[in-house]
């Protein structure tokens, strides 16, 4: 068989090109057989280099890309770090207030492992005599719940006998850590945890029977109201801004709700009226906060049934 036979068999080289190299060497009788061996390999070469970009080009058309949901692991490209219970202990070794405050708080998270609940009990104590006072009342909260007392004016017991609470207490001018944590059958687990703008929790206020809890969030900007059946895992909507858009419709006042989510709104005066119904003191911010409204709110959870009226009505 000759070359170019060969050549046209295993389908590396088309017909013009081997027909182009015949030509040439017509031409150029006086050019060395050994380069016209060379010129012949580079083009086979070429070919085949050809031919391996089209098989990946056609892979890539076919593997489209596929994404039903983005997680947090997802969008970390990597595993998302477990909880690390002797990093926080070491960080009671440091010289650095902030290391120790945050240690002292994560340490909490370790209730569920007896022994380790021990070692931290037995590192945090000394810190409820620290000069620096966050740190003093972080360490006092800490061995309330480890040493299972949930005496702390900072735990909030409910009628099914289990207790809620938040780590990194009053941390902020704004409040505390945007985490709700809740210990049953003495078990800790996360209870709720809210997204931003809800970045800190201010308050947290048991109805009488201690079956709901209203639950007040807040940013730097606007104040958030929900109240929760942490036992039955239910929640009412956010009020302030429901009372907003109620108020504003009844008031015929535009009322535009920001992407970020912020109301720019705030609620004080929280009461339970009785086991079914909250009220509260609403400020309510209409035109980017040119026009401020002064009402009260009630909410009854069994009928779902909000009333917002102007303050002094």
């Amino acid at each position: 068989m000759k070359k170019e036979d060969l050549y046209k068999e295993i389908g590396l080289i088309d017909e013009d090109l081997i027909e182009a190299a015949g030509r040439e060497k017509i031409k150029r009788t006086n050019l060395p057989k050994k380069w016209i061996a060379i010129a012949i390999c580079l083009m086979i070469i070429s070919s085949i280099s050809t031919a391996s970009l089209a098989a990946v080009y056609y892979k890539n058309q076919n593997a489209e890309l596929y994404i039903r949901y983005l997680t947090t692991e997802n969008i970390e490209l990597m595993p998302v770090t477990q909880y690390d219970a002797d990093k926080f202990l070491k960080a009671l070794d440091s010289d650095n207030d902030e290391y120790i405050y945050i240690a002292i708080n994560r340490l909490v998270e370790s209730f569920n492992n007896q022994k380790m609940r021990k070692k931290a009990l037995t590192k945090i104590k000394p810190f409820m005599q620290d000069d620096n006072g966050k740190i003093a009342d972080a360490a006092a909260f800490a061995v309330d719940i480890l040493s299972q007392k949930f005496q702390s004016p900072y735990v909030y017991k409910l009628a099914d006998d289990s207790i809620i609470f938040t780590l990194f207490n009053n941390y902020s001018d704004y409040g505390s850590q945007n985490v709700l944590w809740r210990i049953k059958e003495n078990r800790l687990e996360t209870s709720v945890s809210f997204s931003t703008p809800s970045m800190y929790i201010k308050e947290i206020i048991p109805s009488p029977d201690r079956n709901l809890v209203a639950i007040v969030t807040n940013s730097n900007k606007s104040d958030f109201v929900e109240i929760l059946n942490i036992e039955e895992g239910l929640g009412s909507p956010e009020l302030i801004e429901s009372a907003r858009v109620k108020y504003g419709a009844q008031k015929e006042l535009t009322t535009w709700i920001r992407m970020d989510h912020e109301s720019y709104s705030y609620a004080d005066h929280l009461v339970w009226k009785n086991n079914d119904t909250l009220e509260f003191r609403g400020s309510l911010s209409y035109e980017d906060t040119a026009l401020i409204e002064n009402v009260v709110v009630s909410y009854i959870v069994s009928r779902k049934e909000l009333t917002v009226k102007e303050y002094g009505e």
